[in-house]
This record gives C-alpha cells, sequence and structure tokens, in this order.
C-alpha cells in the first residue's frame, strides 16, 4: 500500500507551483506572456486533481486528470514549436526551421502513443525490413547531434583560447557610452553597443561582437579586460560570441540526444530502473535552460537587477523552466514507501 504522505507532498508541491504561475499570470499584462503561462497552470491543476484522486483512491478520476496533464503539456510543447518555426520563417532562417522537424514528428510520435494508444495495436505485426520513417528521423537526429557538438567544441576551443590570450590582462570599468543598428527586419532590430573606458588618462572604445534588443542606460558598467602594453587591445567581461556558440551547441547536443533516450526508452532499456530516465533527463533540460538563459543575459549586463529589467515580463519564462526543471527531476526520483 503506497504511503499517504507520498500523495500529500505531492499535493503541497503542486499548490505551491500553482500559487507561483497565479501570481505571475496577474502580475503580467501582455498577452504572448500569458499564452505561455497558461498551459504550464493547466499542468499543474492536472496533477494537483490526480495526487487527490490517488490520495482518496479515486484512480478512474485520477486517470482523467493524467490525460488532461498530458494535453497541456503537448499543447505547451507545440506553441514553443510554432513560435519556434515563426521566428525563424521571419528571419529567413530556414536552416534554424530545418531543426524543427525532428521535434514535430517526436512531439506527433508521443501524442499517438501516449494519448491515442489504441491507434498503435494491430492484430498481425508487419515487419519492415528498411522503415524510410526511421532513417530520415534517424538522419536529422544524427546531424542535429554532430552540429551540437561541433558548435561546443569550437565554442569551448575558443573561450579557452581567449582566457589564455587575457590570462594577464587588466581588468578596469567601462561605460556605456553608445550604440548603432547591428541587424535589423520587419519586427525585431538588435543593437551593437559601445563601452569607454579610460587607461592612464586616455580613453578607449570597445563594443560588443554580437547583437542584443536591449539598450542600457547611459554609463552602466560592464567590465574591460585590456593589455597593460598595449591597452586598445580590449574584451568586455561577460557574453561573447564564443558564448552563443556553446549555448546553441548545447541546446542541439541535449535535444538530439533527447531522441536518442526516446529510443532507448522505447527498447525497454530502462524498464528496470527506479528512476524515471526521461523524466529526470527533461527535467534536467529545464533547469540547465533556464539556468542559461538567465547567466547568458546576465553576461551582457553589470548586475542580476539590470539583468531582470533588461527580460522584464519575459524573466517569467527561465524562471519557469527552473520550476518545471526542478519539480519534474523531485518528481522522477523513486520515492520511498512504507508498508504497513
Amino acid at each position: 500500500m503506497k504511503n499517504k504522505t507520498v500523495y500529500i507532498s505531492s499535493i503541497i508541491q503542486n499548490l505551491i507551483f500553482i500559487s507561483f504561475l497565479l501570481f505571475f499570470l496577474f502580475i503580467n499584462n501582455k498577452g504572448l506572456t500569458r499564452l505561455m503561462i497558461i498551459p504550464f497552470i493547466l499542468c499543474g491543476f492536472a496533477a494537483l486533481g490526480k495526487n487527490i484522486c490517488l490520495l482518496l483512491g479515486k484512480d478512474n478520476y485520477a486517470k482523467g486528470f493524467s490525460q488532461l496533464y498530458k494535453f497541456s503539456f503537448f499543447a505547451f510543447y507545440f506553441f514553443i514549436l510554432l513560435l519556434w518555426s515563426y521566428s525563424a520563417m521571419k528571419t529567413a532562417n530556414y536552416f534554424l526551421l530545418l531543426f524543427t522537424i525532428p521535434f514535430f514528428a517526436l512531439g506527433i510520435h508521443s501524442i499517438r502513443k501516449s494519448i491515442f494508444p489504441s491507434t498503435q495495436t494491430t492484430n498481425k505485426p508487419k515487419k519492415v525490413p528498411i522503415d524510410i520513417r526511421v532513417i530520415i528521423g534517424g538522419g536529422l537526429v544524427l546531424l542535429t547531434f554532430v552540429i551540437g557538438i561541433c558548435c561546443l567544441f569550437f565554442g569551448i576551443k575558443e573561450t579557452i583560447q581567449l582566457n589564455k590570450t587575457t590570462k594577464n590582462y587588466l581588468t578596469t570599468n567601462g561605460y556605456f557610452s553608445d550604440y548603432q543598428i547591428y541587424r535589423t527586419d520587419k519586427k525585431n532590430t538588435t543593437y551593437e553597443l559601445f563601452y569607454t573606458y579610460e587607461v592612464n588618462g586616455k580613453k578607449y572604445t570597445i563594443s560588443t561582437n554580437y547583437g542584443t534588443n536591449y539598450i542600457p542606460e547611459e554609463n552602466s558598467i560592464r567590465e574591460v579586460k585590456y593589455n597593460p602594453n598595449n591597452p586598445s587591445e580590449s574584451v568586455l567581461v561577460g557574453t561573447n560570441n564564443h558564448n552563443f556558440l556553446i549555448y546553441f551547441g548545447a541546446f542541439f547536443t541535449l535535444g538530439s540526444f533527447a531522441f536518442i533516450l526516446a529510443g532507448l526508452y522505447a527498447k525497454g532499456l530502462f524498464d528496470k530502473t527506479k528512476i524515471n530516465v526521461m523524466e529526470l533527463y527533461f527535467g534536467f533540460c529545464f533547469l540547465l535552460i533556464g539556468i542559461g538563459i538567465i547567466l547568458f543575459q546576465n553576461g551582457t549586463t553589470s548586475s542580476l537587477l539590470e539583468t531582470i529589467k533588461s527580460l522584464g515580463a519575459w524573466i517569467f519564462i527561465p524562471l519557469a523552466f527552473i520550476v518545471v526543471g526542478s519539480f519534474q527531476i523531485i518528481k522522477s526520483l523513486p520515492k520511498k514507501e512504507k508498508h504497513q
């Protein structure tokens, strides 16, 4: 008999999670952000209802709430994919759009497996020696994984080289002084930022090597490392284009590895494990993405407060990833059960 304290503990976690989301829903006045919060809230209420039903022994009702949880999760999943696809098409980045294909395929396959299992049953299973869908899907996953590894390799390599080059550099404060358009399209403009620093009474200027849509306040501070033998040689401390490669590589590596794990999971490799490997992995990915977004943005500003200000209402996104990721990790861990 399962220990009821496990369900009570889960119910308390659900209530905290829902309260956190409702707070952000009511303080936010942006329609798109609110729309992204709603699937999380539905998932929270579904998990809450499921645990209450299990606590009361109403297994049939618990199954209904479990289905609601799945629908809510997939609604968020496909909403993010559609938003990603729209952004890629808007910027004419068709190479990035290509990588949405395996994620759409995984989502559709997961819906068929989890929500409509009856569609997967056949009286006479057919043996197909070569499945073109597996070949195409596997090829895209492999390509994504290789690109992710390459981005990680070059990003880390360039970062190590930069650290070696600036090892003996001195540090000073750079003050935001100006900006210019870095890249623009019909609906979005990013800016190159300029910072001024002073060495031995002489002023120098350095700019970001990436584009940002956030323009800091005048005289905002960023740390600058400069060569004491030639002060005009300098770098901004924090986010740079090498970090972009690392984050981009991590995203594609983690995303493609999820498909590999899903394949192993479908083969029953994790059936005997007490830990829900897939939930643990996705929880870890969500947590890493949330922390990564904040750290990445923090590298473009002078303080955590300015980071929050630069993100504005969008701070909810990394915070939601952190909360959901932590919740998934805790949920996936084996529960200790007491037997009477």
